[in-house]
């Protein structure tokens, strides 16, 4: 039975480490999406400003 119990607690942290090395930071979407309206409301095109934000999600990750 502990066998089985370690196993499991082993298989969950495994899955957690994982999932929390390839997430964003928490911060990113909202930083990028006001980046992104400052761009729109300077005047900016806004095809330029997708391309922004796009650069800054995936330079986020």
């Amino acid at each position: 039975m502990y066998k089985k119990l370690a196993l499991f607690l082993f298989a969950a942290a495994t899955a957690l480490s994982a999932s929390v090395a390839t997430a964003r930071p928490p911060f990113c979407d909202s930083f990028c999406f006001n980046q992104y309206k400052g761009c729109i409301n300077r005047g900016t095109p806004q095809d330029q400003c997708a391309e922004q934000y796009s650069d800054c999600i995936s330079g986020c990750a």
